[in-house]
């Protein structure tokens, strides 16, 4: 509509554009999530790898707890899940260990049971117990995994692959978001002049 006197122009579905502006800024960042979510996977995937490649998989366990998980506008990824007992390990793995402390003997039967096949459990708890002793005295050696995985997917030439990730979810949204920002602005329409 139009108001000569006032000097002004009515659009209809001015509210529909804002409506759709908004959309696609929740689209964006959505997309930008699933992005950083498909990153953390890559860090997990490598990670993995790491485990395999250094010698620490022996149960499987630690390898198989790997995760990337998304709660609102955070995306996490690691090993290390406090809920489950077994995945405790996961930074002494990393990490190593220093003496003085005694690790559970019976995470340490459990691993001496799958490695050397046994077919005793008391052997196992008895080489368990053995171990955990000696690692109090003498503490266990580092075997990276995370940590170098992180680094290889965040620094560097590796940044890119974050980045990538992040970008192409975002151009697909753009993509997407474009078509039903022209959809809505074809209804947009100037009133004519009465």
């Amino acid at each position: 509509m139009t108001d000569e006197r006032n000097g002004y122009i009515a659009l209809e579905g001015g509210e529909q554009v804002r409506k759709a502006l908004a959309s696609a800024d929740r689209t964006i960042v959505e997309a930008a999530l699933k992005g950083l979510e498909a990153a953390a996977w890559n860090i997990v995937g490598d990670a993995q790898n790491n485990l395999r490649d250094n010698g620490s998989v022996v149960t499987g366990l630690l390898r198989q707890s790997g995760h990337a998980v998304r709660k609102g506008d955070e995306v996490t990824a690691g090993f290390f899940d406090t809920t489950n007992r077994s995945g405790g390990y996961a930074l002494y793995v990393e990490f190593g260990r220093r003496a003085g402390k005694m690790p559970p003997p019976d995470e340490l039967a459990a691993w001496a049971y799958k490695k050397f096949h046994l077919q005793d459990w008391k052997a196992a708890a008895s080489l368990g117990w053995a171990w955990a002793k000696a690692i109090a005295r003498k503490g266990t050696q580092p075997h990276p995994f995370f940590v170098p995985a992180v680094n290889r997917n965040t620094k560097g030439s590796g940044l890119g692959g974050v980045m990538n990730a992040v970008a192409e979810a975002v151009r697909k949204a753009l993509r997407h978001g474009t078509a039903q920002f022209a959809a809505t602005a074809r209804t947009i329409r100037n009133t004519p002049v009465q």
